[in-house]
């Protein structure tokens, strides 16, 4: 099934590089040249890592090709607020590597019932306090008073 698609996604975990099927996937991926897409599990207790211990789980042979070449990485977040901005990451990354959408750098995806930059609004006038010691701070919250 790998020379039937246009793009692989690889669900990176602990241990994921142990497993024999999920080697072949890989191996079959890098030789036929497939787009890859990597995730990374975030929560330790679903085999989470970060890239640098999952990078170490890969045979030396493989890391060069997966982890080097500055392939699409998104993150995968569990908790129900963030589901969803990980779900877009990693939509728009699988579409960005089809033949459809290949010459575009971003899609404007969005989700039913997301809301939109546009319907936010402070009901009543509101103060809004910065740190100096947060460079950038006083920048963000200038560029909210514009808003």
């Amino acid at each position: 099934y790998i020379q039937r698609s246009q793009v692989v996604l690889f669900f990176l975990s602990q241990g994921y590089f142990r497993s024999r099927n999920c080697l072949r996937e890989v191996r079959s991926s890098l030789e036929m040249n497939k787009p890859l897409v990597l995730v990374q599990e975030a929560d330790p207790t679903k085999g989470g890592g970060t890239m640098e211990e999952l990078r170490e789980d890969c045979p030396e042979t493989l890391q060069r090709s997966i982890f080097e070449r500055h392939r699409p990485h998104a993150v995968w977040m569990r908790a129900e607020e963030f589901q969803r901005v990980s779900l877009k990451i990693i939509a728009e990354a699988l579409l960005l590597c089809t033949p459809a959408y290949m010459n575009k750098v971003s899609l404007p995806l969005c989700i039913a019932d997301e809301p939109r930059i546009a319907s936010f609004d402070f009901s009543k006038q509101v103060t809004v306090r910065v740190s100096l010691a947060n460079p950038g701070a006083e920048d963000l919250a200038n560029e909210l008073a514009k808003s």
